[in-house]
């Protein structure tokens, strides 16, 4: 192990907003060593990264087109970085050169296992929130509100800025794979919760900042409403499933039901009853298995 940072970027078609992200991560004030590991399972290489890579010994870009998802790329991150602290981020955000040395201020602490940072949706404009970072139990709903200048603990990060300490990543069991359907819904809010009840904290400082672009094309996003309540169904089961208590049950279920219920009246789709059955009954399954998570250092990408 080495201190240091290894900031973990995973992409997927979205090549301009990628560059700039980097260009912003080569100017970070931060005295400790850092590394960017790009993650990319676009179609195509994307040349320009390339060659900075070529220019700067801190670059590393995987190309990879052996698995797609999320939590596979930030997987696939942790197990090829070299310091001892992890930072996710999003591949289109933007960020001033403190980002780095705001997360390591509070990863050194013996205590903090995550640091959730702050975030603001570049163009939109974002309510307050009571009850920053908190999960609510009785819904399986994470609350947000990290736009809002505030430091203290809370419950998750989100996962276009969020800092782990590389051990407690691996003593969790990573992100799990099972929630890489769709857009990964809930896989950092589940990460963290693992992180807590080993004993860990999570921190969100405002002042690890970034402004998040929210780019309309690339990623890990669905437009077709069944994979969206397949994938959101399963997550939240899945959260269900492993994380609340049996009391806690009959409110979250009830919360989740009435949210398809919606989306059928909305699309007109009662077949989407159906589906939410089924996506319930595997995430409540896979809820009771252990976190998957794949070496990926003995798996051809």
């Amino acid at each position: 192990m080495m201190e240091g940072i290894s900031v973990i970027v995973p992409t997927l078609n979205r090549d301009s907003y990628l560059v700039a992200t980097i260009k912003c991560l080569l100017k970070q004030d931060f005295e400790p060593p850092y590394e960017i590991i790009v993650v990319d399972q676009s179609s195509h290489i994307n040349s320009t990264v390339v060659e900075l890579e070529q220019k700067s010994h801190i670059i590393k870009y995987y190309h990879i087109l052996g698995f797609r998802g999320l939590p596979e790329a930030r997987n696939f991150g942790v197990q090829h970085a070299k310091y001892d602290f992890i930072l996710f981020l999003d591949d289109d955000i933007m960020c001033d050169d403190k980002l780095l040395k705001e997360h390591y201020k509070y990863l050194i602490k013996k205590e903090i296992g995550v640091v959730a940072g702050g975030i603001t949706e570049k163009f939109r404009t974002e309510l307050k929130v009571n009850d920053i970072g908190k999960f609510c139990f009785f819904s399986c709903a994470p609350k947000t509100g990290f736009h809002i200048k505030h430091s203290g603990y809370v419950d998750h990060a989100k996962g276009a800025n969020y800092s782990i300490k590389k051990n407690v990543f691996l003593e969790v069991g990573g992100v799990d794979e099972y929630l890489s359907l769709g857009v990964a819904l809930l896989e950092e809010t589940e990460l963290c919760l693992r992180v807590k009840e080993r004993g860990y904290k999570v921190y969100f400082n405002y002042n690890a900042h970034v402004w998040h672009l929210a780019a309309d094309t690339g990623g890990c996003r669905v437009v077709d409403i069944e994979k969206y309540v397949q994938s959101f169904v399963h997550n939240q089961a899945l959260v269900i499933s492993r994380h609340l208590k049996w009391y806690h049950y009959p409110t979250a279920f009830f919360c989740l039901f009435r949210r398809v219920i919606s989306l059928i009246i909305s699309y007109h789709k009662p077949s989407l009853f159906i589906l939410f059955l089924r996506s319930c009954k595997c995430g409540f399954r896979r809820g009771k298995l252990k976190p998957k998570y794949t070496d990926f250092r003995v798996v051809e990408c």
